[in-house]
């Protein structure tokens, strides 16, 4: 028997085992023509979280995604054997400054971004993924964790190889986040499980797509266990420290 699933409102039903086939039958067209090829783990991995504020990981706000109890559980797991590591660890958060928002762009017209205030408590990272201090939050104003931001250039200067990439949404924030960073030349990884969104399928579809295409999709388990094997002394700031 088919499982369905139905969104907050019961208003619709999805058929997760008729998506899978359909996922099967396209697996075998995408590997005849070659994608779905393998990236694989460098030596000196990033992490980064999109927007896995409390705006999108805890109930009550308009960019709420479904899951977010699961989502974040399973980010943890991955922030925590990176933290013990010494892995450098990126969170963002997309949000607008002030009573005129004259940094909010056009995206408004779309979806209701002038809801997404700086200085609310909904911009702080969710607890539930046990933010440190010593991890930046960076503020982006657009979907991808690059665009208009220096992450790309601390990444290169730390001599990062390759980043993981977690958080929401699936089909637009994650999505730009981890063509970007394959464009960037970083090895990129999405751990399973890892990812939000607001609509049923839409993570399954757009970690296929990514995962065809861009990035190597990957159990959470298989992340840990490569994190787990990190030493910190593969990055450039700490190879200056041990000279200075």
């Amino acid at each position: 028997m088919s499982e369905k699933y139905k969104d907050n409102q019961g208003h619709y039903e999805f058929d997760q085992e008729l998506l899978e086939r359909a996922f099967a039958e396209a697996r075998k067209i995408y590997k005849e023509r070659g994608f779905q090829k393998r990236m694989g783990f460098g030596k000196a991995p990033a992490i980064t979280t999109v927007d896995m504020a409390k705006a999108w990981m805890s109930e009550g706000h308009p960019f709420t995604c479904n899951n977010n109890e699961e989502v974040c559980a399973q980010a943890l797991k991955v922030l925590e054997a990176g933290r013990k590591a010494g892995v450098p660890i990126f969170h963002t958060t997309t949000g607008y400054v002030g009573k005129e928002q004259w940094d909010l762009p056009r995206w408004d017209e779309k979806i209701p971004m002038h809801k997404l205030e700086i200085d609310s408590e909904w911009m702080e990272i969710d607890p539930k993924l046990k933010p440190r201090p010593e991890e930046p939050v960076i503020h982006k104003k657009y979907a991808s964790n690059f665009f208009g931001t220096h992450l790309a250039q601390t990444l290169v200067k730390l001599g990062v190889d390759t980043l993981i990439v977690m958080g929401a949404t699936a089909c637009a924030c994650v999505r730009h986040t981890v063509m970007d960073s394959t464009g960037y030349g970083f090895k990129t990884i999405v751990p399973e499980g890892t990812i939000g969104d607001r609509v049923p399928g839409v993570v399954e579809w757009n970690l296929f797509d990514m995962d065809a295409k861009f990035a190597d999709v990957l159990p959470v388990e298989e992340v840990v266990a490569y994190l787990n094997k990190i030493d910190s002394s593969v990055y450039n700031s700490n190879k200056v420290n041990q000279l200075t």
